[in-house]
């Protein structure tokens, strides 16, 4: 072994130390401090040069992230979350039914915006519900914690991973491929998991609720009014995010399309998305506040993570992973189903232990060194939905769980491990079994 390879392998294991310890903690500096410290660590100890650390850095992929954060601070900031937050309330009627509906309606919207974000900008939202609804915040808290995991398994806009991977593998329409693979065993698995999570929640709910039907009045917000303040062009003006966002998704599905059945050339899902986020920004009234409302900290995670990759691949630690991982390499574009269940299952675990986006980065260089590429499609939605669903089994599953608790850890509300994993653990096994079956077919 080299030197490289020793002082690679030595900072990998001490980054993941002290990860697998904040995770367990629950407290600790955030992810993203970590991960810049331990690519410092790897450019000061020459596994990398400054050069080769800034060749690592995946641009696409953090110009598509920031471009998704910037929708989703607008969306908030034109009262998209709360609108949908009341119309869900509205529509439940009884406090019985509103895991279900908050499962569903989270579920799909986590499918066009990065859950991260989701969770960071309802968790405010969730604790006024549940001081509305007069009933502890945790049901509501987890219920979504669940929603944004397993509805956002669907597109490459649902989370971080699903970004990395979609813009790594080579696939040449991402947005298509994962509708193709992952939509019906998504909206079957939020059926399942909305209908379960009923049963474990809502009595309890209803319970403390008492039972007056939820006020449709008091809940609903006039999102549309029917003759705004000085005009619909005033309205939309002040609300741009409104019409953007929609077209910018009709423009991913067009693009697609269009490679796909016209043979035209493919836009990357960075460019459409970078696109969008700049018209947004210039017709937004308040710009600079949709850029400070970005969430940097996960950029920065990603920045860092990019670098250790990159040294990790440098020293050729990803020569050894076979050892451990056990994935055949790859024969053509079919995919066999010991392959996919070995994948489902390594993100299973490995997302428990490093959390799933950094097992998502450390998993595409890998496949990629055993022939897994652009005709491939099976292979990375598999890893994508394996590194996703698995963040719904533990709190160290995902970044999402975390935000989720340390939001509300700050105003006195406490979601232990255990809570966490007692309906986590089998909604888990459930979506795993529903999604790999579908995965399956056609093999």
């Amino acid at each position: 072994m080299t030197n490289e390879f020793d002082t690679a392998l030595a900072v990998l294991l001490i980054l993941y130390a002290a990860v697998i310890v904040r995770q367990i903690l629950v407290r600790g500096p955030p992810l993203s401090v970590l991960f810049l410290i331990a690519g410092g660590a790897m450019v000061a100890l020459g596994v990398l040069t400054p050069s080769a650390a800034l060749a690592s850095l995946n641009f696409s992929v953090l110009i598509f992230l920031f471009s998704m954060f910037v929708f989703a601070v607008a969306l908030e900031k034109a009262g998209v979350l709360t609108h949908i937050a009341s119309w869900l309330l509205s529509v439940s009627r009884r406090a019985e039914n509103v895991p279900f509906y908050l499962f569903l309606g989270f579920g799909l919207l986590s499918a066009f915006l990065v859950n991260d974000a989701i969770v960071l900008l309802s968790v405010p939202l969730l604790l006024g519900l549940s001081r509305k609804m007069r009933v502890s915040p945790v049901p509501l808290l987890l219920t979504v914690a669940y929603a944004v995991t397993v509805g956002s398994v669907m597109t490459p806009l649902g989370n971080p991973q699903n970004a990395l991977i979609s813009l790594s593998s080579g696939i040449p329409t991402p947005f298509t491929t994962f509708a193709v693979y992952l939509a019906i065993p998504t909206f079957l698995n939020l059926l399942i998991g909305g209908w379960l999570l009923q049963r474990w929640f809502g009595p309890d709910l209803q319970k403390a609720a008492g039972d007056a039907p939820l006020s449709v009045s008091d809940s609903v917000i006039s999102f549309f009014p029917k003759s705004p303040e000085g005009g619909w062009v005033s309205w939309l003006r002040a609300r741009p995010s409104v019409m953007i966002f929609p077209g910018m998704i009709a423009f991913f599905l067009a693009n697609d399309i269009g490679s796909e059945f016209f043979h035209m050339v493919a836009l990357p899902i960075w460019a459409i998305a970078l696109g969008g986020a700049l018209l947004l920004l210039l017709l937004h009234p308040t710009s600079r506040s949709l850029i400070e409302g970005v969430d940097w900290n996960t950029l920065l995670l990603f920045a860092g993570l990019f670098v250790v990759m990159g040294a990790v691949s440098a020293a050729g630690i990803f020569t050894h992973l076979d050892q451990f991982l056990a994935i055949p390499a790859s024969t053509g574009p079919r995919s066999s189903p010991q392959t996919l269940g070995i994948l489902m299952l390594s993100s299973l675990g490995g997302s428990q232990i490093l959390s799933n986006v950094p097992w998502a980065a450390l998993s595409v260089p890998f496949l990629h060194n055993l022939g897994y590429g652009a005709s491939n499609p099976r292979i990375w939605v598999t890893l994508a939905a394996g590194t996703t669903l698995a963040g719904n089994l533990t709190l160290l599953g995902a970044a999402s769980n975390l935000i989720v608790v340390n939001q509300a850890e700050r105003v006195g509300v406490k979601i232990s491990f255990f809570q966490f994993s007692r309906y986590g653990v089998p909604l888990t096994l459930i979506t795993f079994a529903v999604t790999f079956t579908a995965l399956l077919v056609g093999i």
